[in-house]
């Protein structure tokens, strides 16, 4: 157990950052995570906030985590935005899109999702800030109501926004991507797996809720069913389907993948979905 505590850090950043509040919070992610963190606030009208565990896990002492967050705060500052734009229509509407999650008891605009059982889709919006930071909102019901939308045009229009957004990509394009390289020139073995995802590549998961492109992908793939393996909030893995298979095998492999290599407010289900497209 560590011999410093998020306070402890709180009081050595209070020294460091004079002009800024720091704040102790327990935020819910993706349902049902609790993560500490520090709402880091100035005269900005939003306030970030820096996640502690992870640092306080992987610190050897309390300056190290100080320093640490030091770097997040010198990096980042908190999006200089309109708080009015939060009641906005028209901005909301044109940058509102559907993510998914497990399913939960949170306060949202969310419902479930019929072909995907254990998983609920929400609503939210996002704003780009230059080429790579962005910040996000999850919508409760009370913000459109104070934005005047009605909730089935918001659905209407996050659908469009987010199947818009939807990528399929093979293994050797995903590379090509991480090493800005033409997919050619990758020898990469056909290992049967496709990643969907979103142009972003965060909270891309949802794109598994365009059945026509589900659709599509099987029939270019000549088979009549694929596996859908959740690997994320932000990204699934599709499997055509050409013989038997058995799908307990690839909720063991959802299992484990979820247990050692993503992190838990990212992890989506613990299971894998067999989606079939005969008529």
């Amino acid at each position: 157990m560590k011999d410093f505590t998020r306070e402890d850090i709180i009081d050595k950043l209070k020294v460091k950052y004079p002009h800024l509040t720091f704040t102790p919070t327990t935020v819910t992610k993706n349902g049902d995570v609790e993560m500490d963190g520090i709402i880091v606030k100035n005269e900005a009208p939003i306030a970030p906030t820096i996640y502690t565990d992870s640092i306080i896990n992987k610190s050897s002492c309390l300056d190290e985590a100080v320093e640490i967050i030091s770097g997040i705060i010198d990096q980042n500052s908190a999006p200089d935005i309109d708080i009015n734009l939060l009641q906005d229509k028209e901005f909301i509407l044109s940058r509102i899109r559907i993510g998914v999650q497990k399913t939960s008891d949170e306060d949202l605009v969310k419902k479930p999702v019929p072909d995907f059982p254990g998983m609920d889709e929400y609503l939210y919006f996002k704003e780009q800030i230059g080429n790579h930071d962005s910040w996000s909102v999850r919508i409760k019901p009370g913000l459109l109501q104070a934005a005047g939308i009605d909730e089935d045009e918001a659905w209407a229009v996050a659908e469009k926004h987010t199947l818009e957004a939807a990528t399929i990509n093979s293994m050797a394009e995903i590379l090509a991507g991480m090493t800005g390289m033409d997919s050619s020139e990758f020898d990469v073995p056909d290992v049967g797996m496709y990643v969907i995802s979103n142009e972003e590549k965060m909270k891309g998961a949802a794109s598994i809720l365009d059945r026509d492109l589900l659709s599509r992908f099987a029939k270019d793939h000549d088979c009549s069913s694929i596996v859908v393996i959740p690997s994320s909030v932000h990204e699934c893995i599709l499997v055509p389907v050409h013989d038997t298979v058995n799908i307990e095998e690839f909720d063991s492999m959802v299992r484990e993948v979820n247990e050692t290599q993503v992190a838990p407010e990212d992890v989506l289900v613990n299971r894998a979905y067999l989606i079939s497209f005969e008529e």
